[in-house]
């Protein structure tokens, strides 16, 4: 649609339609963008991607656009309460065991981008699996920290990734499993050529001058004149769910995870009945 007018109420309609489509999923300004480039709707630049960010933050202020997952902007504040009693009334509702106790492996996710954090911790509360987010070619204070928790645990440490497909993407996988050294298997959930191809995912201009693209054009039969890049975000949410709990699912002994989740809400009655004297015993 290059020379095309943006007729910008109803891109902003549609993206509308997107976000609804998804709830209750929450869904991010990247994920609304890809949907509307692979219709058509808008041109990939980072220009437009610019635009595009401001008119649904007025429309957002206009009280005529849903929220989207925002994981850098937040308000940082002490957690407080208005009184004893309601700290104490709301204790048992935090109690959670452990629920990758007694799972033969030891599983984490890691995402390349911050982005997806809030997805992933969600799809994944249920079974208690650990979200890493490595964030570019990571430190090394944090691989540490992997590395350190990995050993406390007697289990083998498997490691699902979801990355962006490019030259640089690809090697912050490699970088970062090769950093952290702790990993029985790593598995490549996101993105691969194969999905790329499969689901017809549009591509954006890669990062020219970046000494990794000529292997990787090689490696995938490119264009090595015209660098290129996929992002996880070109996925429509609903079918990242399902790649990531399709993955995870061979990992998860459902019995042995009913039994623990019963064992959970056990402990969490025993908690509620022991402080439920405490407003008598306070007053």
């Amino acid at each position: 649609m290059a020379g095309q007018r943006v007729r910008w109420p109803a891109v902003v309609d549609r993206a509308r339609q997107i976000v609804d489509g998804y709830a209750p999923l929450k869904v991010t300004l990247r994920q609304v963008t890809y949907r509307l480039v692979s219709t058509g709707v808008l041109p990939h630049t980072a220009p437009m991607y610019r635009r595009l960010s401001a008119r649904l933050a007025q429309a957002r202020r206009e009280g005529r656009f849903p929220d989207l997952i925002d994981t850098v902007r937040d308000v940082h504040v002490p957690e407080s309460w208005p009184d004893a009693d309601t700290f104490v009334r709301q204790m048992p509702e935090w109690f959670r065991l452990d629920r990758t106790a007694g799972q033969q492996y030891a599983l984490y996710v890691a995402a390349e981008k911050d982005t997806l954090r809030q997805q992933l911790t969600g799809w994944l509360a249920e079974y208690g699996i650990p979200v890493l987010v490595v964030r570019g070619f990571g430190s090394q204070s944090y691989a540490d920290v992997v590395r350190r928790r990995t050993a406390r645990d007697p289990r083998e440490a498997h490691l699902l990734y979801l990355g962006d497909l490019d030259a640089s993407g690809m090697d912050i996988e490699r970088d970062w499993v090769q950093r952290t050294g702790c990993w029985s298997r790593v598995t490549r959930v996101l993105l691969t050529y194969e999905q790329v191809r499969a689901y017809g995912l549009p591509a954006t201009e890669g990062k020219r001058g970046d000494p990794r693209w000529p292997a990787f054009a090689r490696r995938y039969d490119l264009d090595p004149a015209r660098p290129v890049q996929w992002e996880v975000e070109a996925l429509e949410p609903h079918e990242l769910q399902r790649l990531v709990l399709a993955a995870v699912a061979p990992y998860i002994d459902r019995q042995v995870l009913a039994e623990q989740i019963a064992r959970e809400e056990a402990q969490r009655r025993a908690l509620a009945d022991f402080l439920g004297g405490w407003g008598t015993a306070s007053g």
